[in-house]
């Protein structure tokens, strides 16, 4: 099966993205750098360990009765790890083990895997499965209005999570500004 050397790479890609991308936004004394519409930029650390990010919460999530945590989209840079355009997305409740996330800007849609399935201890976050369809996303956000985020949590209920896109263009040249290719 060729899924599994992938997949194996990306498990260690997604237990370092989240071990620095969610304490980050889970920190209360997080503020952000700028803010652009529905996006605002966060930067933190210095030198190899700089860590650049955009962070949007949904602008409406169903069903609307489901508690549930902090819920975020996040495109992160870490120039000293070799990271740019990094998309993952935090639900705000564990994912069932079967869940097949998966995010739609107009007609396309792309595939996400989960920290559960990961076994990365992350089981609140997601990321993109294929990291060569990552600059596919990042150009469908900036030429789209609205990314649909689909997952299943493990009691079974699927949300749907919509984020606005406005701002994400500008927000994007302020994160590759503060953040730049080494």
């Amino acid at each position: 099966m060729t899924y599994l050397p992938t997949f194996r790479g990306l498990t260690r890609l997604m237990g370092a993205l989240a071990l620095l991308t969610a304490p980050a936004l889970a920190a209360s004394n997080t503020k952000p750098v700028q803010e652009f519409s529905d996006w605002r930029l966060f930067v933190e650390g210095r030198g190899a360990a700089k860590t650049c990010y955009l962070a949007a919460e949904p602008r409406s999530s169903a069903p609307a009765t489901v508690k549930r945590g902090d819920t975020y989209l996040v495109v992160a840079h870490r120039p000293g790890q070799g990271v740019r355009g990094e998309i993952s997305v935090r639900i705000g409740y564990p994912f069932s083990a079967t869940s097949i996330p998966f995010a739609k800007v107009g007609s396309d849609d792309f595939n996400f895997i989960t920290g559960v399935k990961a076994q990365n201890g992350a089981d609140e976050w997601t990321w993109i499965e294929d990291l060569k369809q990552q600059p596919r996303l990042l150009r469908a956000m900036k030429r789209g209005n609205e990314l649909v985020f689909k997952g299943t949590s493990a009691r079974g209920t699927l949300t749907t999570d919509s984020y606005s896109l406005r701002g994400v263009t500008a927000a994007m040249k302020a994160l590759d500004a503060a953040c730049p290719a080494p």
